[in-house]
């Protein structure tokens, strides 16, 4: 398994250089901002690394998807099955890849973020913040405890980790399938994307028809419950694709 991991590193790593090449212009831009006082193009720099913020989840995605696809198209995975390892740790091995790229982009982006808001707080006179200060602000809000507080982080990130994973796997699944009725056709693209996008609204609907367990959660602790279901559902979800994944891939594809 950290042979097929390593691999998976090595395979996909100039394309996360170069997103995080484009971070760091983005960052050296406030920076430059910051250090000319120029509180319209801070501002401009703030809200084009929220953005880079919000869309790193769909980046990271893209890049778990497009790196099955390419393999499959182009026949590299034969290599990995050359070596002694099962389909279902091969499939594993490029999971927990991303999960590893996305948790790396969320500490970079959380480094960066909590650097910048000291860095913006510092030019105001009135506002001299320390990182407990922002950390009681935020407590306060959300009227919670410190060990509330990091507890349902530590869920909402596990959570947000199976979400991710459900949608990966489908990703998968949906290239496989293209790939097993359609071997060699140009229209596997489009089959893929569009059986992903249906394995997304069955998904959906599923999920829109899970019990609700909190109608109207007030809390951090209350909404984590009230996705519990949709948790549970993702989880087996993830399970019966990765064995079917496995499967096409076992009996159905001549790779």
């Amino acid at each position: 398994m950290l042979k097929l991991l390593k691999y998976e590193i090595r395979k996909n790593i100039a394309p996360l250089l170069i997103f995080f090449l484009a971070l760091a212009f983005l960052e050296g831009y406030f920076l430059i901002c910051y250090n000319n006082r120029d509180f319209e193009a801070i501002e401009l720099a703030i809200v084009l690394l929220v953005l880079a913020t919000a869309i790193s989840y769909f980046i990271v995605f893209a890049l778990a998807i497009s790196s099955y696809s390419k393999e499959l198209k182009n026949k590299t995975i034969y290599l990995v099955f050359m070596t002694p390892n099962s389909t279902i740790s091969i499939i594993l091995s490029k999971l927990i890849h991303a999960i590893l790229t996305a948790f790396v982009v969320a500490l970079v982006f959380a480094a960066i973020g909590f650097w910048d808001i000291k860095l913006y707080a510092s030019l105001f006179d009135t506002a001299s913040f320390s990182a407990l200060d922002i950390l009681d602000i935020v407590l306060a809000s959300l009227d919670t405890n410190l060990s509330t507080f990091i507890l349902s982080i530590v869920f909402t990130i596990i959570s947000v980790v199976i979400v991710f994973l459900t949608y990966v796997v489908m990703g998968y699944l949906s290239i496989t399938i293209s790939a097993t009725i359609l071997s060699n056709s140009k229209a596997r693209g489009f089959v893929s994307v569009a059986l992903f996008i249906i394995f997304v609204i069955i998904y959906a609907l599923i999920v829109n028809h899970l019990p609700k367990l909190a109608t109207s959660p007030e809390n951090i602790g209350e909404y984590l419950f009230s996705i519990a279901p949709q948790i549970i559902l993702s989880i087996i979800s993830v399970i019966l694709m990765i064995w079917a994944n496995a499967y096409l891939l076992d009996k159905k594809i001549s790779l």
